[in-house]
């Protein structure tokens, strides 16, 4: 069973709020460090009408 949206998103806030009270932003110790060099990301909440056409043009540009 995966978590909903709204779980996960408060997981990267207390993740964040976590580096940010441990003064670790920018630092090798944050996460972001860690997947800066991913090539995925996380998009939602986008209208079921959009066609894979409509998102590719919109992270083209």
């Amino acid at each position: 069973m995966s978590m909903n949206y709204l779980t996960k998103v408060r997981k990267i806030q207390q993740m964040n709020d976590i580096e940010l009270e441990s003064n670790l932003v920018g630092s090798k110790s944050s996460w972001h460090q860690t997947y800066k060099e991913s090539n995925w990301i996380y998009i939602g909440a986008l209208p079921y009408e959009l066609s894979e056409g409509d998102i590719m043009c919109i992270f083209s540009q």
